[in-house]
């Protein structure tokens, strides 16, 4: 089958979680046999530095090559946009249209592409892409939610980017296939949309076996921004003096841009601001256990899966387990009270055996959830 899958968000340098979902899923597909194709809508920021958006836009292309398409949002239409988002915030609590940054021209270069390929499917990404599907006449169309944007600004606590519920059910019903990364939205989904078939399809994470190290080290990778950063305030303030108190030796290794974002973090005892990881695989081999404190957001909770693709013992705040897969015999420990958190490390720092089970929990728990995500998108291209 001939795939387009159309996104403003490039797949490469893949440094944030939307770009390492998009790639997963056009690997996925491509390791099942498809023709993939990328069509990236560059929409450049009027202040932002031109070299970012070179490096994205050539690092891109060179992955994609020949099955690399590109549509230039022109200057225009990104000060109307501008001007739109002043609008939204000052006068509509930052609540969106459905097609208030759907970009001019699109529907004409998904058809001229349609015409040379004959395409079998079309995959967009985010529901402000979803007037394109009332526009072209690709027969599967599909759109990969990333999250789930209704009223998110109550659902995270503070004003950020959101539209209604009747806003997000009019996108998810102009698009016949929902993919959604989490539990909790494939059903909230398919209740606003209920003739669409929803898939959960999670993510990819490659399991990386790793030795154990045998410390008292914990290790958190981040990047900047602010429901890290809350994340990061709760575990200090509330559960690592805890732990220190019981393990004067422990050492909490904090790695990626959040060190920049949080210059402060260098002032608490016991903590390690490493910066910029460019091997994650040597961060996380540094400790055995590795946390994901975040208790705000919405979507995939990526941290959480890349630390058990690292091999490592993973406790989060109970946020960061919501909507996962097999939530149940996920191999996770979860508690937002300190004295739960020390009383587990007792337990994993006191015997290499508890380590080992759980390293061997986690490669059973990545395949089992491969093997579904797999079967998931079986399912879409044979619908």
């Amino acid at each position: 089958m001939k795939i387009l899958i159309v996104s403003k968000c490039p797949t490469h340098p893949t440094d944030a979680g939307n770009r390492q979902g998009i790639l997963a899923q056009a690997e996925t597909l491509k390791r099942m046999g498809c023709d993939v194709h990328f069509l990236y809508i560059e929409e450049r920021g009027l202040k932002t530095p031109k070299e970012q958006y070179d490096r994205d836009l050539n690092e891109t292309e060179a992955y994609w090559g020949d099955k690399f398409h590109l549509l230039k949002v022109t200057r225009l239409q990104k000060a109307l946009f501008n001007l739109n988002m002043r609008y939204r915030k000052l006068f509509c609590h930052w609540h969106y249209h459905v097609d208030d940054n759907y970009p001019w021209g699109l529907e004409k270069m998904v058809n001229a592409l349609d015409n040379k390929y004959h395409f079998d499917i079309c995959i967009i990404n985010y529901y402000y892409l979803s007037k394109l599907f009332i526009q072209i006449n690709i027969p599967k169309k599909a759109i990969m939610t990333h999250d789930l944007i209704a009223y998110k600004d109550i659902k995270v606590g503070e004003p950020t980017l959101c539209i209604t519920a009747d806003t997000e059910a009019k996108a998810m019903q102009r698009c016949p296939h929902i993919f959604a990364v989490q539990t909790v939205e494939a059903d909230y989904f398919q209740m606003l949309s209920p003739k669409s078939k929803v898939y959960n399809i999670f993510g990819k994470f490659d399991y990386t076996p790793q030795p154990v190290a045998g410390n008292h080290n914990i290790v958190f990778l981040s990047g900047g921004n602010g429901f890290n950063q809350n994340g990061i305030r709760w575990f200090l303030k509330e559960v690592f003096p805890a732990i220190r108190n019981r393990f004067d030796d422990a050492q909490l290794l904090i790695g990626g841009s959040i060190c920049k974002a949080m210059p402060g973090l260098k002032n608490y005892d016991g903590v390690d601001v490493q910066g910029y990881v460019d091997d994650p695989a040597a961060f996380y081999a540094q400790a055995d256990v590795c946390i994901n404190p975040c208790y705000q957001g919405t979507g995939l909770k990526i941290k959480t899966f890349e630390a058990i693709s690292y091999d490592k013992v993973t406790m989060v705040h109970p946020h960061s387990m919501e909507g996962i897969y097999d939530k149940d015999h996920a191999p996770l420990f979860a508690s937002d009270k300190a004295e739960d958190w020390v009383r587990f490390l007792e337990k994993i720092w006191g015997s290499t055996r508890a380590i080992e089970d759980i390293k061997k929990r986690d490669k059973e728990y990545l395949e089992a959830m491969e093997k579904f995500v797999d079967s998931e998108y079986k399912r879409f291209l044979d619908a």
